[in-house]
């Protein structure tokens, strides 16, 4: 398990690589273990998403969960990690137009998922004809 200082430079790198795209608006300031990490951005900025994911993705100590858009704002919601990762790739798909029944619903969110790539150990392998 890796030390909350390491952690804590991980974020703090990730927070300037992002405040160099665009301002945040706000942002967890400090790793903790019992809460989420949470980078908001204005909605203005919404060219520079795709630059945000690459670089949350990059963070070896961050599982990316989802990108919520609602009234005015983009927030990126993720889960620290106390031990590195593999990059692997990953994919982003939107959530079902069934939230928006419910009260305070955002207008859109998206959920990340890390995409399994399939390994055969057995040893054989199909011949292509």
């Amino acid at each position: 398990m890796l030390s909350f200082a390491a952690v804590q430079a991980e974020w703090a790198d990730t927070l300037d690589r992002i405040n160099q795209l665009c301002p945040v608006v706000r942002a967890a300031e400090a790793v903790r273990p019992d809460k989420f990490a949470y980078i908001i951005i204005d909605q203005l900025h919404e060219d520079q998403v795709p630059a945000i994911e690459r670089i949350l993705f990059g963070n070896l100590l961050l599982r990316p969960l989802q990108r919520i858009e609602d009234r005015g704002t983009i927030e990126f919601h993720a889960d620290w990690l106390w031990s590195w990762r593999k990059s692997v790739p990953w994919s982003c798909a939107r959530t079902s137009w069934v939230n928006r029944l419910f009260p305070d619903a955002p207008e859109r969110s998206y959920v990340y998922r890390f995409d399994l790539v399939s390994v055969d150990l057995s040893g054989e392998r199909d011949e292509v004809v």
